[in-house]
């Protein structure tokens, strides 16, 4: 099958410095795949030259097996291929429902109409409402987004992406600033996406990356360290090695960190 994303020697440098070392890399259609690795290691900025906030310097990105490499980051983001922020990324002047609604307009393709709000059209409010109820925010529904706490912030953004209807959806470091049980309901809520979703995650913690992740992939120094099953990655020595635990890296590769 062809691989929904595929990266093929992606490099980004910046005068001498080579952030992102000829990366390959292949995910397939609704697996959850880890990018993990340790402070400067490059994940960031692979992550946005994969979205297209940052331009390749080298190499290709196809997305379905067509090379959208040269394609700027709202051109993918229409072909499916989504990506959301460190920073919750929403309306915060508008409400819960408000925001979705307007993720559902646009895949709906509803007539802009300024004389009445996105919720104002049935079938946008309805589809809206389904999504919120899948994570777990009907009951906010009404509430400003700006009322939202931190982990109900990043459940509406998952709402919102699959208003959106992407292929892949990349999250880059999701459960940041959550308290534990933030963090829980958090993952719980990605390990009932719908496999159709295929999943991209850049996450420092490694409980929730173990937990999810059907893949991983390790960087070191902007190249590609290791990859594989989750299992084969706890038990690579160069992996352990390149987080430089010494006394903490047991902990980190069983669980023991949290």
């Amino acid at each position: 099958m062809t691989p929904v994303l595929e990266l093929r020697g992606l490099t980004r440098s910046y005068g001498s410095l080579t952030a992102v070392d000829h990366v390959d890399l292949t995910v397939a259609k609704g697996e959850r795949h880890a990018l993990i690795g340790p402070n400067g290691a490059g994940k960031s900025t692979l992550f946005a030259t994969v979205a297209g906030t940052l331009r390749a310097t080298s190499g290709r990105v196809l997305l379905n097996g067509r090379d959208v490499t040269a394609l700027p980051e709202s051109e993918r983001a229409r072909r499916g291929l989504l990506r959301t922020y460190q920073h919750s990324s929403l309306f915060l002047g508008c409400t819960v429902l408000d925001n979705v609604a307007l993720a559902v307009q646009r895949v709906q393709r509803v007539a802009h109409r300024f004389d009445r709000p996105a919720r104002g059209f049935r079938r946008t409010q309805t589809r809206a409402l389904e999504h919120l109820e899948s994570v777990g925010l009907a009951g906010r529904a009404h509430d400003m987004a700006s009322a939202l706490s931190h982990g109900e912030r990043r459940q509406l953004e998952v709402a919102m992406v699959l208003a959106a209807e992407p292929a892949v959806v990349m999250f880059d470091e999701p459960t940041a600033g959550m308290s534990a049980a933030e963090t829980e309901r958090f993952v719980t809520l990605l390990e009932g996406l719908p496999r159709t979703l295929t999943v991209v995650i850049v996450e420092h913690d490694l409980d929730v990356v173990f937990r999810l992740a059907d893949r991983v992939t390790v960087l070191h120094l902007g190249a590609v360290l290791a990859s594989g099953p989750p299992a084969a990655i706890r038990s690579d020595e160069a992996v352990r090695a390149a987080y430089l635990g010494a006394a903490r890296t047991e902990d980190l590769f069983t669980g023991g960190a949290r």
